[in-house]
């Protein structure tokens, strides 16, 4: 809930201001992501003034890193894939930020519960092929069928036969096997159950190249995020405010932020022509950045989800470097429960002595950290070790082993079938541009790095 003083300061202090209000102010942007760098950056070409503001310390966004020992440690984002990131791939080519070659080495299963771990087998041939059969008619689906609903906002439409959940339009379109390859994928890369999201996401993720890399047949690169984008800030002129606490935005004729910097405790004034907000809309984000909304903004961003998802670089010397882990099920196309728990690790760079875990919760759990922390260390205490050594004892591993932590309770914003089938999208589109403001995050497609920036591209290119 937003407090009085800010109900007052939201009526008071613009008509305070009016006086001194510029005649030309700049595009005001709330998150220094993808999303809003990449706004920034087409305002610019544009030849339009722009101002950032971000919470964080630094630029990226959900996109940051631990470094340690010359080796970089994602707390966000690190997989990319050249032909589904196009716009990506143009960031990585102008800044010429490194990348290479990702590899999952020997995969093993676990089980967080038990300690018990099992190796992968190999994929039985007649399943092999069947994959292969399906990904083939999946693949001529996605680019005949899918492809025009696949533009930011959606603004096509989306079909009615997208907004059942991805397991049931995979059933209902006869992929009897192609699920295997998507369900704990969707699960580790932060999106939750297939089971239960809309397949219009579920396609949206698994684009053809993609599901072509986790079946083995193309290759997907690992590079760090963070410094892609920390090198990409560079290329903006605008200033980009961080460490930067909003305390209200006014939206009474013209956007105006209230905010302070650093620990400058004596609050700034921005007057703004347009604002433009590059970061998940839930409500409860929205008022926390000082927004009043309005009854047809609350109603329809209360209908917004989202996954609680962690990552973690973890020190665990005695776990090898070519090794992954995947949960342990008993049903193959049935996802793990979030229970906040590590549904995957693995060594990213072999010979840092240092894992990379992302962890799961339930969407109504409440944000416990210190339990998800402690669930951290007490499961990956269970695999310290080489898992081919029967003799071996795991070594303990302890709170103070975890170097880098990062809880996205707001991860991959979406709805639900009910919403997309009740025209969600359409709603969301027609509210851009009301009292100056426009949203721009994975929402308007899909929570990559890759959409993201679309999303802030797409802002600036259909309405500013």
């Amino acid at each position: 809930m937003v407090s009085l003083s800010t109900y007052l300061l939201a009526f008071v202090l613009p008509a305070s201001l009016a006086l001194a209000k510029p005649t030309s102010s700049p595009v005001c942007i709330v998150g220094a992501g993808p999303a809003g760098l990449a706004a920034a950056k087409a305002l610019e070409d544009k030849g339009k003034d722009v101002v950032v503001f971000e919470k964080k310390a630094t630029v990226g966004g959900k996109c940051q890193a631990i470094y340690k020992d010359g080796f970089f440690h994602p707390l966000g984002a690190v997989l990319f894939e050249k032909a589904a990131y196009v716009e990506t791939v143009k960031l990585i080519e102008q800044t010429g930020v490194p990348y290479s070659n990702l590899s999952s080495g020997e995969r093993w299963y676990f089980d967080w519960k038990t300690g018990t771990a099992a190796q992968a087998p190999p994929t039985p041939q007649d399943v092999a092929t069947a994959l292969v059969l399906e990904y083939q008619q999946y693949t001529e689906f996605w680019n005949t069928v899918y492809r025009p609903s696949s533009v930011s906002g959606y603004k096509n439409g989306v079909p009615p036969e997208l907004a059942v959940p991805g397991a049931q339009w995979l059933a209902q379109n006869g992929y009897q096997i192609l699920g295997l390859a998507m369900v704990d994928a969707f699960v580790t890369y932060g999106y939750g159950d297939y089971r239960e999201v809309p397949a219009l996401y579920v396609l949206e993720f698994f684009t053809p190249s993609i599901l072509a890399y986790l079946l083995g047949l193309t290759p997907g690169y690992k590079i760090d995020f963070h410094k892609l984008f920390a090198e990409f800030s560079k290329s903006i002129k605008a200033q980009i405010h961080l460490s930067t606490n909003i305390i209200l935005i006014s939206r009474w004729r013209s956007p105006i932020i209230i905010y302070r910097e650093g620990h400058n405790w004596l609050p700034r004034i921005q007057t703004c022509s347009d604002l433009i907000l590059a970061f998940p809309p839930t409500v409860e984000a929205l008022e926390g950045a000082g927004l009043i909304l309005s009854r047809e903004e609350e109603d329809l961003f209360s209908a917004v989800r989202v996954v609680n998802y962690f990552s973690s670089a973890v020190k665990m010397r005695q776990l090898p470097g070519n090794v992954s882990f995947s949960p342990l099920k008993t049903d193959p196309f049935t996802p793990v429960a979030p229970e906040g728990q590590p549904i995957f690790f693995t060594a990213l760079h072999p010979g840092s002595g240092v894992a990379n875990v992302w962890s799961w919760d339930a969407d109504d759990a409440t944000k416990d950290i210190s339990r998800v922390r402690r669930l951290l260390t007490e499961t990956l205490s269970k695999y310290n070790k080489d898992p081919k050594d029967t003799a071996q004892k795991p070594t303990p591993v302890r709170d103070k082993d975890v170097i880098g932590f990062s809880a996205v309770t707001d991860y991959f914003p979406h709805v639900g079938p009910a919403e997309l089938d009740g025209g969600w999208y359409a709603r969301f589109n027609a509210l851009m541009g009301t009292s100056h403001t426009y949203y721009a995050s994975g929402l308007n497609s899909f929570e990559t790095v890759e959409f993201a920036l679309r999303a802030g591209q797409d802002i600036v290119e259909s309405y500013l």
